[in-house]
């Protein structure tokens, strides 16, 4: 994968992230202080999502299965950095309760598994055409 390609996929990554982030900071009470359910239905919902996205921009960008790890790493790296700095941040940035950060890290730490484990998957199959 060209350097330029890679650039391509983290801009986009970070946009993606972007996105998340500000719609965490307008729906985030709803998706993460409205109990249980809420929270796992929440859960799944962006681990769906995300996956959707990398098979999308893969499709997108003609980019073979087998190359899905990297293009999955490449695209989510942008927004765990800058989920560092968020989380350091959490009230400020979500407007959310401190206590909300555990159940939104475990959500983006379900949401960056699932991502991986889709794309080792991904990456272990061949292309259906």
């Amino acid at each position: 994968m060209s350097l330029k390609e890679s650039l391509i996929l983290a801009a986009l990554g970070f946009g993606i992230w972007l996105n998340g982030a500000v719609m965490y900071r307008f729906g985030g009470a709803m998706m993460f202080e409205s109990g249980p359910v809420a929270l796992l239905i929440t859960a799944l919902a962006i681990a769906v999502a995300i996956c959707l996205l990398l098979k999308s921009v893969m499709g997108w960008r003609k980019i073979a299965n087998d190359q899905a790890v990297a293009v999955a790493t490449i695209m989510i790296l942008p927004g765990l950095f800058g989920d560092v700095v968020y989380i350091l941040n959490f009230a400020r940035f979500t407007g959310l309760q401190p206590a909300t950060a555990g159940p939104f890290s475990a959500v983006l730490m379900f949401g960056t598994a699932v991502l991986m484990a889709y794309a080792l998957v991904l990456a272990r199959r061949p292309r259906i055409a």
